[in-house]
Formats: structure tokens, C-alpha cells, sequence
């Protein structure tokens, strides 16, 4: 692929030994050939499964006004609209489809790198393609792969889950740099380039974690850190220069604003180190449940005791024991009727539908579920509070839940709840769920297509068929919901 021709020439500089630098020395060497094929490979489903999820949540109320919103202030053209039968410009496109993604929260989770990456990465990408042009799909794939690479790496390395406790919302401050890498590896960047690219990018991260309780804009956040990565790469390939060491710089770079001054909260060695090597992009799961990730490892513990033959209804007490940042996050109180996004936020709600129905899927978050009298009263039944257990057994395991349920007669059983990554990496799930959420809004002949595009796509083809099968407009996924 040949790269884009700045506007003007960038003196060269000497990267130096800094992480960020040499990150982007290994985007810059990388090609479709240096790959490992199970990175390759694991690409192609981690993406088979963010498409699902785009176009579940295409159609769904705050898309619809989200698509308002953006196309009344730009109404260019260039990028697909997924989805939609439509073309907004590409920098919407990231905006709107990084907002599909993410929209329902049944999108891919990082353990330990804390984002949804396909979200970011995918649409980014997608969206450099159409300003290019398009592009072959091998090379497609790997600027997915360097992206799903890149965003866990910054976000180990700035402690993952902790920059939560402090606020923010960690998918939307590490997110521009995976879109970011995407996108630059679309436009043909070398490394100066990738460094003024996550310079560009990395200077727009934020996200404030206030916005998962009453508000549309959260589900907004992944989009916006995909169309800054993507707006970040094209700025560099025209030779704007971005920020350098933008993540590790003494003042002002990522670490020492989201670790209030200091750089002691990260651990920058994890940006760059085993690179090429380990692949922190295998670790990317995929959720089962319709909710933060955060909340799974309880669902799972009560989802197994209910298929026990424990009914709800002999529940007198359940208490959750959970870590400091999945306290702070998950533990407040719902409000009466709550919303969708603030029950699939919320450890109690989530522990309810759990108990009631066994499951914590779609169903369970819509309109209808929510007016049920019977979740919110098993909620009155539920505390969640901090464990400092949990936090002894390290970052890793995190999402530990410590669970005892008190049942009427007096019986107590106990269970652990254990984090959603030793589920494990399940293919043939990621395609039962693409064609579970996809049967009901999309013909069978398309899913067949875009099945076999993203899993066996041949040399021949490029991001155009995806973008063409992308296209098309599908059938609103749930009604009844507001918010």
C-alpha cells in the first residue's frame, strides 16, 4: 500500500528509547507478512463480532439522535453509515458507528486493558479505508490487529481499572491511540508519523465516567475516541506534527494528568515491552452478557445458582463482595424506573435478572424488564459492598465477586464469582452470537456473506465489500427504550 503524501515534509528526529517512541517504530515495521496468523486470525472474529454489535445498535433511540445530532452540524459525505442506507463524512462515520458499536454494551472487553476495542479500531480503520479509497483486506487486517494491540498496551500500562476510581472512563481515554494506530496504518505512516498520530489523538482523551447514569452521551464515548484517532492519523499523514512521548511526557503527557502530576500510577514499561512477542490482543474477550464487564462474574455465580433450581422468590438476602473499583463503579443506587444504560451499569439490577430469569442478555435491559415490580423488589434484597479481599488478590483479578446468599429457612450458600477472562476465547461462540443478534434485523443471505467475508476473505477482496454489506439498512433490534 502506498502511503499518503504529506502536505509538507517533517524533519526527521531521533525517537530515542522512550516506549512511546518505540511503539511506533513497531507500528511502522510491521506487515501483513510479520503477523502471527492467530493474531490475524483473532482479528477477523473480533471484528466479525463488533459488526453484530454495530448493527444491533444502529437503529436503537439514541443512535437515531445521535445520527440527528452530528449530521445537523456535518453533512458531508465519504464514509458508511452502518446500518443506515447512507454516507455521512468519514470523521461522522467513526463518530456514529464507534457509537453503534459500543451502543448496547455487548461489545468486546479487555481485562486488563480496560476498552472495548473493536469499537475504536474497526471503525477508525473502516473509515480510513473509504478515504483511501479502500483497501485490500489482508492489509485491513492488519491495521485491526496493530489497533487491537495498541489500545490494551496503553491501557495496562496506565493501570487499567484504576483510572476508573478517579473517573474517568477509561475506554475513551485510551481508545484514541488503538484508533489511531488503525487509522495510521491505513494512511501508510512511518514512525515520526504514528508519533504525531497518537500525539494528535492522545491529546483529546478523555471521558467522564458521571455520564453512566442519566445520559445518552456515554454510549457516545468509544465513538468519539474512534473519530479522534482517525482525525489524529489523518493530520499526521499530512504532516502535522502531534505531541511527542504524548503518553510518558514529564508534563502534560496522559500518565501524569490521569495520575494527578505523577507518572507513579503507570507502569510506561508495558507500553512497549514484548512487542511483537506477546500479543496482549489475544486477551481481548468477548461478552456474553449484556452489561459492563465488571458485572459478569457475579451474573455468571447467580446464573449458575438459580440453574440449581434455587428460584428467586427463596431469596432473602444476597450480599456482594466486590473490588474498590468495581464498588465505585457498579454500587450506587438505581433509581426507580432507571434507565437502560443505568441498569447496565448497576451490580444490583444486574444481580436481579440473574436470579429471576437466568440470564443478563437484551431482553433483560429493555423497557419491559424495567417496569417489572419484581426486579425492583429482589433489588431491595441485594447489598454490594467493598471487599478489600478482593483487592488483595491483585489487579488481575479484579473482578472477583464474593457472593452469600441467604435463603428463606435460614440456608446460606456462598459462591465466588470468578472473572469473566477465564471464560476463555470461544470461536464458535463469537459466531453463535453474530448470528443470534443478527436474525432477527438483517436477512440470512447477508449475515452469510458478511460471515464469510471477515472469516475467510480471499486477497481479492477489500474494505469496499465490507463497506457495501455494511451499508445496508436493518430493522430497529428492540423497541420501548428512551435512554
Amino acid at each position: 500500500m502506498t502511503p499518503m503524501t504529506p502536505a509538507h515534509t517533517v524533519e526527521a528526529k531521533e525517537l530515542g528509547a522512550s516506549p512511546t517512541p518505540e511503539l511506533c517504530r513497531f507500528l511502522a515495521a510491521s506487515s501483513s507478512r510479520t503477523l502471527p496468523s492467530d493474531v490475524v486470525r483473532r482479528a477477523r472474529y473480533l471484528l466479525l463480532d463488533g459488526i453484530a454489535c454495530g448493527l444491533v445498535g444502529a437503529r436503537l433511540p439514541w443512535a437515531d439522535r445521535a445520527v440527528a445530532g452530528t449530521t445537523a452540524v456535518d453533512n458531508g459525505t465519504g464514509g458508511t453509515l452502518w446500518g443506515w442506507d447512507r454516507e455521512v463524512s468519514p470523521l461522522a462515520a467513526a463518530l456514529l458507528n464507534g457509537t453503534f458499536v459500543q451502543g448496547f454494551e455487548l461489545d468486546d472487553f479487555h481485562p486488563h486493558g480496560a476498552l472495548h476495542s473493536s469499537s475504536v479500531v474497526a471503525t477508525a480503520a473502516l473509515a480510513a479505508a473509504e478515504v483511501r479509497g479502500h483497501v485490500p483486506f489482508p492489509d485491513f487486517l492488519r491495521a485491526l490487529a496493530l489497533g487491537y494491540e495498541t489500545g490494551p498496551r496503553v491501557g495496562i500500562a496506565m493501570g487499567g481499572a484504576k483510572v476508573t476510581v478517579r473517573g474517568w472512563h477509561t475506554g475513551a481515554v485510551f481508545g484514541p491511540f488503538a484508533a489511531a494506530a488503525a487509522a495510521g496504518t491505513i494512511f501508510g505512516l512511518d514512525a515520526d508519523g504514528f508519533e504525531s498520530a497518537l500525539g494528535n489523538a492522545g491529546t483529546r482523551a478523555s471521558g467522564l465516567m458521571s455520564a453512566q447514569y442519566k445520559s445518552m452521551v456515554k454510549r457516545m464515548h468509544h465513538g468519539m475516541a474512534a473519530q479522534s484517532g482517525l482525525h489524529g492519523a489523518a493530520l499526521a499523514a499530512h504532516g502535522f506534527v502531534g505531541t511527542e512521548r504524548v503518553i510518558e511526557h514529564e508534563y502534560g503527557g496522559l500518565a501524569s494528568v490521569v495520575h494527578g502530576g505523577a507518572t507513579d500510577g503507570a507502569d510506561l514499561s508495558r507500553l512497549s515491552h514484548g512487542l511483537g512477542e506477546t500479543w496482549t490482543m489475544l486477551d481481548i474477550g468477548i461478552k456474553r452478557h449484556a452489561c459492563l464487564i465488571m458485572l459478569h462474574s457475579t451474573i455468571d455465580a447467580l446464573v449458575g445458582l438459580r440453574a440449581s433450581g434455587v428460584p428467586a422468590d427463596a431469596v432473602e438476602r444476597v450480599e456482594i463482595g466486590v473490588s474498590e473499583s468495581v464498588h465505585k463503579r457498579a454500587a450506587w443506587l438505581l433509581d426507580r424506573p432507571g434507565t437502560p444504560l443505568g441498569a447496565q451499569m448497576n451490580l444490583r439490577f444486574a444481580a436481579a435478572v440473574a436470579l429471576l430469569d437466568g440470564a443478563a442478555y437484551v431482553a433483560q435491559f429493555d423497557a419491559p424488564s424495567l417496569a417489572r415490580d419484581e426486579v425492583w423488589e429482589l433489588m431491595s434484597k441485594i447489598d454490594v459492598h467493598h471487599s478489600p479481599e478482593v483487592d488483595a488478590l491483585g489487579r488481575d483479578r479484579r473482578f472477583v465477586a464474593h457472593i452469600e446468599v441467604r435463603h428463606s429457612g435460614g440456608r446460606v450458600t456462598r459462591l465466588t464469582g470468578q472473572p469473566p477472562q477465564d471464560h476463555g476465547f470461544d470461536e464458535g461462540e463469537v459466531v453463535r452470537k453474530f448470528r443470534g443478534l443478527l436474525g432477527s434485523i438483517v436477512d440470512e443471505e447477508r449475515i452469510d456473506r458478511l460471515e464469510q467475508l471477515v472469516l475467510t476473505g480471499e486477497k481479492t477482496a477489500t474494505t469496499g465489500d465490507l463497506a457495501a454489506l455494511l451499508r445496508g439498512a436493518v430493522r430497529p433490534a428492540l423497541k420501548g427504550l428512551e435512554s
